[in-house]
Parts: structure tokens; C-alpha cells; sequence
């Protein structure tokens, strides 16, 4: 583990399926009520196109707040922006809550910046910055994620048939952020644990990781998987991005905090444990739309900061369960799907000509052998749903109007299409497969000879079908810029990679 020094600031990177203006209402709404719970003044509600601002909460207690249209994007592209000053010992801490989105129903990205700005140079460090409360009260309320990284604030313990999507998750090439993974030593009740051990200990996490805890009977079984990679005897591993579950030697470069370094400093260790996460968080550049966001700007008058008015005006509701109700209209009803989805695959073999834009070129018999699978029923319709977005995908690339891959398209669905899961969509293999010989000739698929010579091409675009090592995947290759159509190579169970091997 690193040394105990000084950690980079904070910094969250996030996304959450909430359109623009409901998560700025609840943005807004939580940072007054915990502005009120300080004893500050609560700021008026900010009005739709009002100019940046500056008001003044309190003795050294400013707010900024500003947003609009985000320069260089669709006409629905907007940010939001709030910054909040407080006083603290020897300078001042800073708050910095960023919203994007590129359009007004669409998902939003996020970031929370808090950093701690010295009343002057020669005043010392002010070491750790801790998690905000603000994030504490807003991750659960977001369903927020991080690419393949789902962000909560408290660990989500696992069974053994939890496995396959952690594993799926460690082994994700698109994976920026840390995945955090917990033991609880075997005479300990895991309830026990997390309330003396790991609560303290993942305290400065949420944000910046995913969390797990293995339960008494998962845990072997993730050992058994990971032999490299072991965790055990309640120790705590960070598992960094890129990790290859067949390598010994790329097991060093996930640390492990043994149970001894908790045991003799509880809070030196929640410390140890949170400088690689909080490192590769605060490195992490900012996404798009996130990088479109212009630097904030206040004009000379509102610089002065005046006095902020005592909210007066009633605010519009925000629910605050967990929920994805809307705080605008609906969305217009969505168009109809490519005919209702097949009972079985081998109906959807019998129907793939609904997709006119997709080739099916592999092997049928491989597809048709899923259905005697106990899951084949759900695999075939989750497969059919994964065909209809690609279908819709290609429409639009081929117009030359998806705005990016399958992936991005997944993640920012336009309103009306079909979603499908941006974590069952993936860009590609690990390098562990893609330069394993036998591994990458499995991927080598059927294309048409125009698309290539060999009337072969690596498929290592992928679809999850289902969780773990031999659930169903979905290879193909997108060739849209080229012959103007997706090729859909394979479609069975889980090709051999690290984990099936």
C-alpha cells in the first residue's frame, strides 16, 4: 500500500439516467436544505436563463451559480453549475457541483469537485478532503454510475451468484474507476463487520469506487476464479483498471490492505485505503459533455455579492425516493419495437430479416442450442431487445447521425429508441484475449468478402446476454461507415476467454 500523505482532492465523475432539469431540482434542493441544517440562509430557487450570480449565504459564505446552453452542441445541450464557499480552518472549502447533459430528456453526467483553498502560502497543508455530506444524500437517489462502476455509498455484499457480474465488471477494458472488493474473516457474521470494521474503513469511498462485500460463501468461490488475485481473512483489495484474471505478475498492481493494518489504526487505514481511488478519480478528464462546460465567469456586478433573498418562492416538489419519475412532461411514446420479441431463439433466428440493417452471418446451430438452457426464454428476449437497439443505432449511423458507437449511442439513448444497457454493450475484448492466439481465432468471424478479403474479421464488440462466464454473448462487427450495415457473427454461449479457459 502507498504511504499515508496528503490526498489529492475530491472528485466525483458520474452519470445517472435522470434528465438535466430534474437532477439540477435535486441538486438544488439538497443543497439548500443542508445550507438551511448549517444555519445559512436558503437560496431563492434560481429562474430559468437568469445571467451567472453570486450570492452571499453568510459571514464568508458565497454561492455562484450559472448554466445554459453548452457551446458547440445540440440545440438541447445544457450545463448547470453551482459553487459554494464556506469558511474553514485556516482558508476556505469549496464546493463544485457540474451538470451536462446533450439533451433535455436525455441522461446527465456529473462531476463534484471539493477542494480546501489556503488563506495563504504559508499555511500548511490541509491534508485529506473529506467526502462530502452532499454526496452522501445524492449518490443513492441518482442510480449513478461510472461507466461499467456503479456508485453507492455503502458496500453491496455478494453471493455466490453474484460472481459473474463482479468478475464481468473487474475484466470490463472500459472500467476507469476502482473497484473496491472486501473479505470478512470466517467466524465474524458479516452484519458485525461492516458495522465495526467496514463502515469506518470504505467511509471516505462512495464516489470514487464501486464497493463489494464477498459473503461466507462467495468468498471461496471468487478465490477459486481469481487465484492471482485472491482477497481473504478480512483484507480489502483494490482492484485498479485492466485487470488480467490469468496473469500472477498483474496482481501486484492491485493493492491489498490486510486486516493486521485496520486492526492496529482503523483511521490510518480507511486513509491508506482511499489515496489510489481518490488519485485515479482526480485524473480522471473530464467526459463529454462534461468538456464542453466553459469556465465559469461572473461579471463585475455580481462579483459584489449581494445579500441573498429568503426563499419565498414555493419550490417545485422533488421526490426524493428512488425513483425514475419525471419532474417535466413524459416522453413522447416510443416507437413500436421490430415485432414483439421471440419466444425462443429459435424463432429469432427464424425472424432476424425484421432488422434490415443486420446480417446474421454465424453459425445457427450454435444460437439454436441455447434454447435448451433453463434461462433460454429470458436470454432470447434480452438478445432480441440488444438486435432492436443496434437496428436503431445503424438507422441513425448510416445517416451519419448516431453521434458516436453503439456504446455511446447506449449510454445517451435519443427519446423514442430502445434502451439497452450501456454495461451490456461493450467496445471490445481485453488485450488478454484479443492477443491470445486461440482466444482472437474464436472471435474471427463470417463477414461478406466485400467487407473482407479473408471473408473473416475480429468481432470483439460484444452484447452481455445474461451475467458470468458461459451466459450468452452477442458479437459483431459494426461496419455502418463502410457497407452500411452491422454483422452479427456469433450468438451463443460465452466464447473461451480467462474465465471459461
Amino acid at each position: 500500500m502507498p504511504t499515508d500523505q496528503a490526498q489529492p482532492p475530491y472528485r466525483l465523475t458520474a452519470a445517472t439516467p435522470r434528465p438535466h432539469h430534474d437532477t439540477a431540482a435535486l441538486v438544488d434542493h439538497l443543497l439548500a436544505a443542508w445550507l438551511k441544517a448549517e444555519g445559512r440562509e436558503e437560496p431563492a430557487p434560481r429562474a430559468q436563463g437568469a445571467p451567472p450570480e453570486r450570492l452571499r449565504l453568510g459571514d464568508r459564505v458565497l454561492l455562484d451559480r450559472d448554466g445554459g446552453p453548452l457551446p458547440g452542441r445540440g440545440p438541447g445541450a445544457r450545463y448547470s453549475r453551482r459553487r459554494l464557499r464556506t469558511p474553514a480552518p485556516h482558508g476556505t472549502d469549496q464546493l463544485t457541483l457540474t451538470l451536462a447533459s446533450e439533451a433535455a430528456d436525455g441522461p446527465t453526467r456529473l462531476r463534484i469537485e471539493a477542494d480546501h483553498l489556503p488563506s495563504g502560502p504559508a499555511v500548511a497543508g490541509h491534508g485529506r478532503v473529506p467526502v462530502p455530506e452532499l454526496v452522501r444524500q445524492l449518490l443513492p437517489l441518482l442510480d449513478a454510475a461510472e461507466g461499467p462502476v456503479p456508485l453507492g455509498v455503502a458496500p453491496r455484499v455478494l453471493g455466490p451468484a453474484d460472481l459473474d457480474d463482479l468478475i464481468d465488471e473487474l475484466c470490463d477494458p472500459e472500467r476507469q474507476l476502482p473497484t473496491v472488493v472486501a473479505s470478512v474473516p470466517p467466524a465474524v457474521p458479516i452484519e458485525q463487520w461492516q458495522q465495526q470494521m467496514l463502515g469506518p474503513l470504505l467511509r471516505q469511498l462512495p464516489g470514487l469506487a464501486s464497493l463489494y462485500v464477498l459473503g461466507h460463501t462467495a468468498l471461496p468461490r471468487f478465490n477459486l476464479a481469481l487465484e492471482y488475485h485472491k482477497v481473504y481473512g478480512g483484507a480489502v483489495r483494490t482492484f485498479l483498471p485492466e485487470v488480467d484474471p490469468a496473469s500472477r505478475a498483474d496482481a501486484a498492481r492491485h493493492p491489498v490492505l490486510p486486516r493486521q493494518r485496520s486492526d492496529e489504526n482503523l483511521r490510518r487505514a480507511a486513509a491508506l485505503l482511499a489515496r489510489e481511488p481518490r488519485r485515479v478519480a482526480a485524473e480522471l478528464p473530464a467526459p463529454a459533455p462534461l468538456d464542453a462546460v466553459p469556465e465559469l465567469w461572473l461579471p463585475p456586478e455580481a462579483r459584489k455579492a449581494p445579500a441573498a433573498p429568503r426563499a419565498t418562492v414555493e419550490r417545485p416538489p422533488v421526490r426524493l425516493e428512488r425513483c425514475r419519475l419525471r419532474l417535466e412532461p413524459p416522453r413522447e411514446p416510443r416507437r413500436a419495437r421490430c415485432g414483439t420479441g421471440p419466444a425462443s431463439f429459435g424463432e429469432l433466428v427464424d425472424r432476424f430479416g425484421e432488422f434490415p440493417l443486420l446480417e446474421f452471418t454465424g453459425d445457427a446451430k450454435e444460437t439454436l442450442a441455447l434454447d435448451g438452457q433453463s434461462d433460454g426464454v429470458g436470454w432470447a428476449r434480452l438478445t432480441w431487445d440488444g438486435l432492436t437497439a443496434l437496428q436503431e443505432y445503424a438507422a441513425a449511423a448510416v445517416r451519419g447521425e448516431a453521434g458516436g458507437d453503439f456504446k455511446q449511442w447506449c449510454e445517451h439513448t435519443p427519446p423514442g429508441c430502445h434502451r439497452f444497457p450501456p454495461r451490456k454493450a461493450v467496445r471490445g475484448e481485453s488485450r488478454t484475449v484479443a492477443s491470445h492466439g486461440k482466444w482472437k481465432r474464436q472471435r474471427m468471424l463470417p463477414v461478406p468478402a466485400d467487407v473482407d478479403s479473408s471473408c473473416r474479421a475480429f468481432m470483439g464488440a460484444h452484447l452481455r446476454i445474461g451475467g458470468g462466464g458461459t451466459a450468452p454473448r452477442v458479437h459483431y462487427l459494426d461496419d455502418c461507415s463502410g457497407s452500411g450495415r452491422i454483422y452479427v457473427g456469433y450468438i451463443g454461449l460465452h466464447l473461451t476467454n480467462t474465465r471459461t479457459n
